[in-house]
C-alpha cells in the first residue's frame, strides 16, 4: 500500500484538487481523534477488546466450550487483540489503531477515485467522509466497522481495472478473505470478486486468485474447527443445514432480550440508514439512475468494474437490509451495517460518470423525479423522529391546542365553539398528554413536509436555469448534483451525519476508564474473580488483566437465558 502511495507520487502532477483532498483527509483525522476521544465505548467494543486480548494472550480460544460468546468471526477479536498484545491492553490503543486505520482507509479511497476519476473527483470522495460526522465516529472506535471499509477499498483499488499485476489481483483475493474471517456478513465479498475476475482478467488468473482466496478461508476454518461451525450455524436456515443443528443454540434457551419488533422501529431505522448515509447512497443512486446502455461505453474494463461495484452495493444492502428490516436479528443495527460499505458509493458514480446517459426515457424521467421529494422527506423526517431537531416548542404546542374552533355535529355548525383539545377529546378519548404528542407531531411532520417539497421545487428551478456542469447536462442531472451539494452541505448538521448523537460524551473517556481503572484497583487484586454486571462496555476489565470474571457476562443481557440447562448455556458461552 505504501508502494502505491510512493508510486502515484512519483508519476502523478499535484493540482489544487489534491490539496483539497488532503484539508479533507486532515479535517477527517483531527475529528477521528476528537470522536476517539469522547464517544462512549459500547457493548461490541468492550467484548471485541477484552476477548481479543483474551484470545490473542491464550487465556481462551475462539468457540471454545465454557469460554466467551464468540459470535463473530475469529479475526475480528484477534486483530485487536494482537495490537493489544503489542501495545498493552486499553481503550487508548484501540482507539488509536482505529484513527489509523481510518486515515489508510481515507488514502485508498482518494487513490482508487483520483485512478478512475480525477483530483475533482478524488477531492470530493474524500470530503463525502470528511464531512459525515457519523461515519467519522463510526470509524473511531474499536468496532470492526473501520477495519472493514479500509480493507474493501484497498481490495477495490488493487484488483479494480485492466492494467493489474499478477500480486495485486492475488493480495486483493487475500483481502477478501480476511475480510470473512473478520466478518461473516462479508463472506459476499469473497464470492462474488472471482466472478469479476474471471470476467476482466481471464478464467487462469481468476482460478489461480481464487484458490488463495478461499485456501485462506479454508485454512482460517482449520484453525478453529470445529467450533467455527457455530457461527455458519447462527447464519443460515435450519431446514437447509440440519447438520449444523449441534451448534446451534438450544431451542429452549429462551432469550431475555430481542431486537424490536415494531414496524415503527423499522422504518426509523431505516430513515436513520438514509440520514447517516445519504450522500453516498444518493451519489450510487444517481449512477443507476443514468446507467449507460453497452453501446455507451468507451471502455469496457471501466464498464466491468462499475458493473462489479454497483452488484456488490446492492448485495451488501439488501443482505443487511434483509437481516436488519425484515427479520429480528438487530433492528437498529441497519445504520451501522451500512457503514461497511456506503463508501462503494462514490466510487460507484466515479466509475459510472463518463458513460452516463444524458436523457432518460419520458416514464423513467417522471418516475425519478417524482421520487426526489420523498427522498428529502424521509431525510428530515428521520432527523425528526430520532429527536434531533425540533421545530415547535411547547408554548406553541399549548397555543395550538386552545385554538377556539366551531362545534360542529355532523356537516353543519353548532352555536359556541371548543378548544381543539377538547374536540380531540370528545372525538377520540385523546388525554391531554395525549393530544399534545399528537398535535406536536402532526404539525412538525406537515411542516417538514412542507419544508422538503419547497426545497425540493427550488433545486428542480435551479436545474433548469444553471448551465452547470455542462451545457448538455440534462436538468434532471444537474438536480441530483445539487441534492448531493445540498446533502454534503448538511451532513455536518443534526439533520444528516452530524445527528448521530447516542454515544457523544462531553468528557474525555480514555481518561475517565483510566481513572476508574485506578479506582479499581484498590478493590480488584491480582487472580480475584469478578462479577461483570456492567450494562454497556467490559472495557474497565481491560485494566484489571490478572483478574478473571466469568467469561459469558461480557456481552450483557444479549447472552443472558431465561431458561436452558445451565451447563449447556456456559458450554456455548451463554449464562
Amino acid at each position: 500500500m505504501l508502494a502505491s502511495v510512493r508510486h502515484f507520487a512519483q508519476n502523478q502532477k499535484i493540482d489544487r484538487f489534491d490539496l483539497l483532498a488532503l484539508a479533507g483527509a486532515i479535517l477527517y483525522g483531527i475529528q477521528s481523534i476528537i470522536y476517539a476521544r469522547t464517544q462512549l465505548s459500547v457493548l461490541d467494543e468492550g467484548a471485541y477488546l477484552l476477548k481479543g486480548w483474551w484470545f490473542a494472550t491464550g487465556q481462551y480460544t475462539p468457540y471454545q466450550d465454557f469460554g466467551p460468546f464468540t459470535n463473530h468471526m475469529p479475526l475480528a477479536f484477534l486483530i485487536p487483540g494482537w495490537v493489544q498484545a503489542a501495545f498493552g491492553p486499553s481503550l487508548l490503543v484501540a482507539r488509536a489503531f482505529a484513527v489509523v486505520i481510518g486515515l489508510l482507509f481515507i488514502t485508498g479511497l482518494w487513490l482508487l477515485a483520483r485512478r478512475f476519476g480525477s483530483s475533482f473527483w478524488a477531492a470530493a470522495a474524500v470530503w463525502v467522509v470528511a464531512l459525515n460526522a457519523a461515519l467519522i465516529k463510526i470509524y473511531s472506535v474499536g468496532v470492526t466497522q473501520g477495519l472493514i471499509i479500509a480493507m474493501l477499498i484497498w481490495l477495490l483499488y488493487l484488483v479494480l481495472g485492466e492494467d493489474r499485476h499478477p500480486w495485486q489481483l492475488y493480495f486483493g483475493m487475500a483481502l477478501a478473505a480476511l475480510m470473512a474471517l473478520t466478518r461473516l456478513n462479508m463472506t459476499a465479498v469473497l464470492f462474488l470478486l472471482p466472478l469479476y475476475l474471471w470476467w476482466q482478467h481471464g478464467r487462469a488468473l481468476a482460478l489461480r486468485a481464487s484458490a488463495l482466496g478461499f485456501g485462506i478461508l479454508a485454512i482460517g476454518h482449520a484453525l478453529f474447527w470445529p467450533g467455527i461451525l457455530q457461527m455458519w450455524a447462527n447464519y443460515t436456515p435450519e431446514g437447509l443445514t440440519p447438520f449444523l443443528d449441534s451448534w446451534r443454540v438450544p431451542n429452549e434457551a429462551l432469550a431475555s432480550w430481542t431486537s424490536g419488533r415494531e414496524l415503527r422501529g423499522r422504518i426509523l431505522s431505516a430513515l436513520e440508514t438514509l440520514r447517516f448515509h445519504f450522500v453516498p447512497l444518493l451519489m450510487a443512486l444517481f449512477a443507476a439512475v443514468f446507467w449507460p446502455a453497452r453501446s455507451d461505453w468507451e471502455d469496457a474494463a471501466r464498464r466491468r468494474a462499475a458493473v462489479f461495484v454497483g452488484a456488490l452495493l446492492l448485495v451488501l444492502l439488501g443482505m443487511h437490509a434483509l437481516a436488519s428490516l425484515a427479520l429480528e436479528y438487530c433492528v437498529y443495527c441497519f445504520p451501522l451495517y451500512t457503514a461497511f460499505y456506503s463508501a462503494l458509493g462514490p466510487i460507484f458514480l466515479i466509475l459510472a460518470w463518463p458513460a452516463l446517459t444524458e436523457q432518460l426515457p419520458p416514464v423513467r424521467a417522471w418516475i425519478t423525479r417524482l421520487s426526489i421529494p420523498p427522498l428529502v422527506i424521509a431525510a428530515l423526517l428521520g432527523a425528526y423522529f430520532s429527536g434531533v431537531i425540533s421545530l415547535l416548542s411547547a408554548r406553541m404546542v399549548r397555543s395550538m391546542l386552545n385554538l377556539e374552533l366551531p362545534r360542529l355535529q355532523g356537516f353543519s355548525i353548532q352555536e359556541g365553539r371548543i378548544p381543539l383539545w377538547g374536540l380531540l377529546e370528545n372525538r377520540f378519548g385523546f388525554t391531554f398528554a395525549q393530544s399534545f404528542t399528537a398535535v406536536e407531531q402532526f404539525a412538525t411532520v406537515l411542516m417538514l413536509i412542507l419544508a422538503a417539497l419547497l426545497l425540493s421545487l427550488i433545486i428542480f428551478r435551479l436545474a433548469r436555469k444553471l448551465s452547470w456542469p455542462k451545457r448538455e447536462a440534462s436538468p434532471l442531472k444537474r438536480v441530483f448534483l445539487l441534492l448531493i451539494l445540498v446533502g454534503l452541505v448538511f451532513s455536518p448538521s443534526p439533520i444528516l451525519g452530524g445527528g448521530f448523537e447516542t454515544y457523544d460524551c462531553d468528557a474525555n473517556i480514555i481518561q475517565a476508564y483510566e481513572r476508574l481503572a485506578d479506582e479499581l484497583s484498590a478493590y480488584v487484586q491480582p487472580g480475584d474473580l469478578v462479577f461483570w454486571r456492567g450494562g454497556r462496555s467490559a472495557v474497565p476489565l481491560l485494566y484489571l488483566p490478572e483478574a478473571h470474571t466469568y467469561p459469558a457476562q461480557l456481552n450483557g443481557d444479549y447472552t443472558y437465558r431465561l431458561a436452558g440447562e445451565a451447563e449447556e448455556l456456559a458450554r456455548a458461552g451463554l449464562w
